[in-house]
C-alpha cells in the first residue's frame, strides 16, 4: 500500500536520500522545510499541523539528539500535531 509521507529535512544529506528512496518505492513524498509549501519550520510550531495534514507517516531527520536545546519540546509539539492530524507513524 502506497503512503503519503512527510520527510522533514528532505533537502539535507539523509533526508534527500530517504525522500528519493520513498519515491522510488512509489510513495507520495511531501518535502518538509521552511521554503516548501506547506512550510515546516522547527522554530514555528504553527507550521506542524498544516505540513502533516493528509500524511500517513512522517520521517524526521533534523534533531539527531534530544540533548539539543529545545529538541525535546519541539518533538513533543510535533508528536501532538501528528496525533491531531491522525498521522499513523513517526520515524
Amino acid at each position: 500500500m502506497k503512503k503519503q509521507i512527510l520527510v522533514i529535512g528532505s533537502t539535507g544529506k539523509t533526508g534527500s536520500r530517504v525522500a528519493s528512496l520513498l519515491k522510488d518505492m512509489g510513495h507520495q513524498v511531501r518535502n518538509g522545510g521552511r521554503y516548501d509549501e506547506p512550510s515546516f519550520d522547527w522554530q514555528n510550531s504553527d507550521t506542524f499541523a498544516p505540513a502533516l495534514e493528509g500524511m500517513d507517516a512522517a520521517y524526521i531527520t533534523y534533531y539527531p539528539d534530544l540533548a539539543v536545546p529545545g529538541a525535546k519540546e519541539a518533538i513533543a509539539q510535533l508528536t501532538e500535531a501528528a496525533k491531531e492530524m491522525d498521522v499513523k507513524k513517526l520515524v
